[in-house]
């Protein structure tokens, strides 16, 4: 039929545009243990890794980029030669992919930290390279606790993460779950779909948190720091769907990241909060 030939076709060509990528990982890889060895010759050599890391992200083979970003970073630091005195071209293009290894390898601060120096150093022009590097460095930020501005997202097109983000400031596990459903093709194409999916832990404490904000502000100058689990369990239960159980392992958990300071009584159907500081800032979560 038609349409079965229109896919084989399709399948051709993308088995021949895999072929083409192979070929050429071998050229640049004999190019890239030449380069190694040539002291003068720098900046080819870090453009040449980032075009083999650019051809392993594209044919899936993220192993492969830990032995060539290694060789690298020993390679230059032999040298005592900073990447950042590249071309910026060169240099923003190196640490993009390096941060976006980090994100795979869930190295999360240096993630963070390589994919904001090439967001920094990217020309503001660069809208398209802007937006790339963000797609990565947001779900970084996130996970470490720093929600992007709304300004932000909407000016580099980033829709995507507008409501995600609204739900982790608002505690919304119900929006959280819709819209990581609705997008959860374009984070498993982008490969950040897990570490996206991880961000429920700090949806889940930002609704324990306004639960104990707002039971305490009902109770008024009655209020202490020891209180019924019976409001936590019947908002997570409207939120999330969980029963008792599921609420008092959920909740059990943040205590034991440090992202709630307080213990369980189960005995006496209680949660105890910490009086100073109950919700920890991420910085002290032990994720």
């Amino acid at each position: 039929t038609w349409g079965g030939t229109q896919l084989d076709q399709a399948k051709r060509s993308e088995a021949n545009s895999d072929a083409f990528l192979k070929k050429l990982v071998e050229i640049h890889r004999e190019l890239f243990q030449k380069l190694n060895k040539e002291r003068t010759k720098r900046a080819g050599h870090v453009w040449v890794c980032c075009e083999l890391l650019r051809a392993y992200f594209k044919l899936g083979q993220i192993s492969q980029c830990s032995f060539l970003l290694t060789a690298v970073s020993q390679s230059l630091n032999k040298d005592g030669f900073n990447p950042t005195d590249l071309p910026k071209a060169i240099s923003v293009t190196f640490f993009f992919y390096w941060g976006k290894h980090c994100v795979f390898t869930h190295n999360l601060k240096d993630a963070d930290e390589k994919l904001t120096w090439a967001f920094n150093n990217c020309p503001p022009k660069s809208k398209f390279n802007r937006r790339k590097i963000l797609l990565y460095l947001v779900p970084c930020k996130l996970r470490l606790g720093v929600l992007p501005t709304q300004e932000l997202l909407h000016s580099h097109d980033l829709v995507i993460f507008v409501d995600i983000v609204r739900a982790i400031r608002e505690g919304d596990a119900q929006l959280f779950t819709a819209k990581m459903e609705e997008h959860a093709a374009d984070f498993i194409k982008m490969g950040t779909y897990l570490i996206m999916m991880k961000l429920k832990f700090t949806v889940l404490r930002s609704l324990t948190r306004g639960i104990h904000r707002e039971v305490r502000r009902n109770l008024g100058e009655n209020a202490a720091h020891k209180l019924d689990l019976g409001p936590f369990e019947h908002v997570f239960q409207w939120q999330d769907g969980c029963d008792a159980d599921e609420t008092a392992c959920v909740i059990s958990n943040l205590i034991y990241q440090n992202a709630v300071k307080g213990y369980l009584s189960h005995e006496h159907r209680k949660i105890v909060f910490a009086k100073d500081m109950p919700f920890p800032p991420p910085s002290k979560w032990r994720m």
